[in-house]
């Protein structure tokens, strides 16, 4: 699938004359298979309703989506819901649902109105359980397992339907370390081994530099910028935008390298005990 947004943007002001415009600049951007776009920008920068624009949850006030050239607004929902899987923020969940049963819901776009799950429709919500690695809590309670179960089971109910392009709006917000990386590496794996195209929101530069290959920032009264990891995310642009100071920190071994930007408000006086990176040392003192 190749999405593309074409001078995008967005107003909740119902006039239409003197519409106040989300976005300071219209949105232009392509997302091709297999390709990772993560979104970052502080609270309020419109970075979910910017998801919901591009698959039509909302409508954009001005500009649209392309499906492989084709205006979104034109393809039936069925048919772009068999494409597009859409994850919300994982919020605590109060219905009595197994997991089983919440994947299933995601296979929606194959069933009829009358019809009930069919075998096939469960065993396909078990393969996407199996996916994100978690089929051995297809029996429990929605209600009983962790912030991070639901938000993997949530996205095994995308997988059902075999997505091309799958939307993610802070899919490893309120997880723990160890939850956020399991997200983190399935994500990435579905990108690259499986080909989906996924558009992810997250609040953490970080995670943007392990699977982005292309970034978009967002903030009030800024440009939109749109660009690889690189290109994106600098300590200037991350001043700008966040108003926060950060300084990137590279990190490397013989076999992997780890990029990040640490907020310099928290830095600590140095002791005898802690030795600290300073511009005077090269990378291999560091690892030492």
């Amino acid at each position: 699938m190749n999405i593309t947004v074409e001078n995008g943007n967005f107003s909740y002001s119902k006039k239409k004359d003197n519409v106040s415009f989300l976005y300071k600049d219209d949105i232009n951007f392509t997302l091709n298979q297999g390709e990772i776009l993560t979104v970052l920008g502080p609270n309020g920068a419109g970075k979910t309703t910017l998801l919901k624009c591009v698959v039509g949850l909302l409508r954009w006030k001005k500009g649209k989506t392309l499906v492989d050239g084709v205006d979104l607004m034109t393809v039936s929902y069925k048919d772009l819901w068999r494409r597009i899987g859409y994850v919300p923020q994982a919020h605590k969940m109060v219905f009595g649902f197994t997991v089983e049963e919440l994947v299933v819901m995601g296979r929606a776009p194959y069933i009829s109105t009358l019809r009930q799950p069919s075998k096939e429709d469960r065993q396909k919500a078990m393969e996407a359980l199996e996916t994100v690695g978690i089929a051995h809590l297809a029996q429990k309670s929605c209600n009983e397992i962790s912030g991070g179960e639901r938000q993997l089971a949530l996205i095994a109910r995308t997988l059902v339907s075999n997505p091309e392009l799958l939307i993610l709006d802070e899919p490893e917000s309120h997880l723990d370390v160890q939850k956020q990386i399991v997200i983190l590496q399935i994500l990435k794996r579905l990108a690259k081994e499986y080909g989906i195209a996924c558009m992810i929101n997250t609040h953490y530069p970080n995670h943007a530099f392990y699977l982005a290959d292309q970034v978009l920032i967002t903030a009030k009264d800024f440009p939109m910028f749109i660009g690889n990891v690189q290109e994106a995310i600098t300590e200037e642009r991350m001043r700008a935008y966040f108003g926060i100071e950060l300084k990137k920190v590279t990190y490397s071994e013989a076999n992997y390298c780890i990029e990040t930007m640490i907020p310099k408000d928290l830095g600590i006086e140095p002791t005898c005990s802690v030795h600290c990176f300073r511009k005077t040392d090269s990378l291999a003192s560091v690892n030492e």
